[in-house]
């Protein structure tokens, strides 16, 4: 900056100062420097404030309630989903059972199963810590190491048989025992036709990540069966994973066209 420009600027400057004092705005004289009250962004919130007593009152800190996650409703676009995890306390995004997801959205799901969870206020809740059931015909090593390295979420169904099995699982579903159940098959029709006879199970077939995730958005899905000689170890555990995260809860449409096919049945 040149001489001029600078003299200049300093004109300017001292114009203004001298119009701001005239307005009241800064002391005329002998007020000393006015303090500009700025504040930083705060950040990422860490939770923990103790170095930072200036923060006090501003924002919650270690004895703040947790807010409660609102789900989200509709139709659901990416950006909504991606903000959605951004803004969650957990890096999670709470979902309405009913809500429905836009293609790319859907992408960023199946892409992050871990960052999105299906939510509902009404949803029945299992009174046991493992809240699904599992069951194997046949044998099978990567379904075996996937249900024990989950026993903390999946015990096995009673029963050896299929339609034991089936009954099993519904009067668990009804008593809030479990959630529902993961069955191990080498084939499927069988499963999916017994599975599907009683009104409490909705039986969806794991044969993609996609359609575990259409069955838990449309039917709110609690019974997945898993073809395991036509399914690759990573996408059986990614689909289990994705399912037994969920709290299943059928839509109110969905329980009312079931139960108009149970009584015309």
């Amino acid at each position: 900056m040149s001489d001029s420009e600078d003299k200049l600027v300093q004109l300017v400057a001292a114009e203004v100062v001298k119009v701001l004092a005239e307005r009241g705005a800064l002391p005329a004289s002998g007020g000393g420097s006015p303090r500009a009250d700025v504040r930083p962004p705060i950040g990422q919130c860490t939770g923990d404030y103790s170095k930072f007593p200036e923060l006090a009152g501003r924002v919650g800190g270690a004895n703040s309630a947790p807010a409660t996650a609102t789900p989200l409703t509709g139709i659901i676009t990416a950006n909504q989903l991606q903000e959605a995890i951004d803004k969650s306390a957990d890096g999670v995004a709470t979902i309405a059972q009913d809500a429905r997801f836009t293609p790319l959205a859907n992408d960023l799901a199946r892409q992050h199963p871990d960052r999105v969870r299906r939510g509902s206020a009404q949803a029945a809740q299992p009174t046991s810590n493992a809240r699904w059931l599992w069951w194997m015909d046949g044998q099978c090593p990567i379904a075996t190491q996937i249900v024990q390295q989950r026993a903390h979420a999946m015990r096995p169904a009673t029963g050896g048989s299929l339609t034991h099995v089936v009954r099993d699982s519904v009067a668990a579903v009804k008593s809030r025992q479990a959630l529902g159940a993961v069955l191990f098959v080498p084939n499927a029709a069988r499963a999916m036709c017994y599975a599907n006879r009683p009104s409490s199970l909705r039986a969806v077939v794991g044969t993609c990540g996609e359609a575990v995730e259409q069955g838990i958005a449309a039917l709110g899905a609690n019974v997945l069966v898993i073809e395991y000689p036509y399914v690759k170890p990573d996408a059986m555990t990614a689909m289990v994973d994705r399912f037994i995260s969920q709290t299943p809860q059928a839509s109110p449409q969905v329980q009312r066209d079931l139960a108009d096919m149970q009584r015309s049945g």
